[in-house]
């Protein structure tokens, strides 16, 4: 079968998600798809919660205490957002009464 798989290409494909697939990552990855997910249901998350932790970690890493507006904005998240993720004591370099 490898040797087949070489001479596929996206035009033979029918239209639909597995051509959308190989157009964008191209009909050696989507059969590397196909023999791991192949038959099975499944789900692809959205861009954004692929990239939150990411973001959320530059958001903690950037957090002064008095830039809550700023980094929702930059972010494109809300304040509330902003301040439940970093916080009541937790601007980074800030030293605790109660760390030994």
């Amino acid at each position: 079968m490898e040797d087949w798989i070489k001479d596929l290409t996206v035009d033979m494909l029918p239209e639909g998600p597995a051509r959308q697939i190989a157009e964008a990552v191209g009909v050696e990855n989507l059969v590397r798809l196909a023999e791991l997910f192949g038959g099975t249901t499944f789900y692809m998350p959205k861009t954004d919660s692929l990239i939150r932790p990411v973001r959320d970690a530059r958001i903690k890493e950037e957090f002064s205490g008095y830039n809550t507006a700023e980094l929702a904005k930059q972010y494109n998240v809300t304040e509330s957002w902003v301040r439940q993720l970093c916080g009541p004591g937790k601007i980074k370099g800030q030293i605790s009464f109660f760390d030994q």
